[in-house]
């Protein structure tokens, strides 16, 4: 895999802001291009990137919340190995978050949020079905923000949130499988049902199994 810089790779951005950078240099790290134990030097990233230090130097600490990178004092920036052991430990604490979340978010659930969940869901079994996955990623998102907003925990949710940019860009690189797709569809519907019948039970019983399948099916993938 590459991961040495030179002039012929210098990839200017448009809007030079350390979220351009981050989401560029996200990407670069999860298709490889910059393999595993990688240093990560500021002065071949501003070569690359066509930026200044800072929006570099912002980008690198945004990532390294994320679990991407790490930065050691004395030492820089060097890029942590994606691999199953990753997956299941960024993962595995998700879970135990999102099945929190979702099941506090119950207390809070009006009409209007089970209808909101609803054309959501409407609109990513029309995005599945035209295989539109950009599309099935956002609506996913969103679908999970509207619960995740009614478990009035802002901090929890922002654990989640971090993760959310990172999750999206292994998908769009490692795709999904057409099965998982279908089974989204099935896993949203009974976390809705659930809400609808105010079962805390059967909510964390799908919140759940949405989670693991979801590990499992990126895992697979990798």
């Amino acid at each position: 895999m590459k991961n040495q810089l030179n002039n012929s790779s210098v990839v200017p951005l448009a809007d030079p802001t350390y979220s351009r950078v981050r989401e560029k240099l996200r990407e670069d790290i999860v298709s490889g291009y910059f393999s595993g134990g990688t240093r990560l030097k500021i002065a071949e990233l501003v070569n690359r990137y066509g930026v200044s230090q800072m929006p570099i130097r912002e980008a690198l600490q945004q990532l390294q919340g994320e679990g991407l990178i790490v930065i050691e004092p004395n030492k820089g920036a060097h890029v942590r190995q994606i691999d199953q052991s990753f997956l299941e430990n960024m993962y595995d604490i998700r879970q135990l978050i999102e099945v929190y979340l979702t099941v506090r978010s119950l207390r809070n659930f009006q009409p209007r949020d089970i209808k909101e969940l609803e054309t959501l869901h409407s609109k990513y079994v029309k995005a599945a079905n035209k295989s539109d996955f950009n599309q099935c990623l956002t609506l996913n998102k969103q679908f999970h923000s509207v619960i995740y907003k009614l478990a009035d925990n802002p901090e929890g949710q922002q654990i989640l949130e971090k993760h959310w940019q990172l999750i999206n860009t292994l998908r769009l690189t490692f795709g999904y499988s057409t099965e998982r797709i279908q089974k989204v569809i099935l896993e949203h519907q009974d976390i809705i049902t659930a809400i609808k019948d105010n079962d805390p039970i059967a909510l964390e019983m799908a919140a759940k199994n949405h989670c693991i399948n979801a590990k499992m099916d990126l895992i697979l993938k990798l």
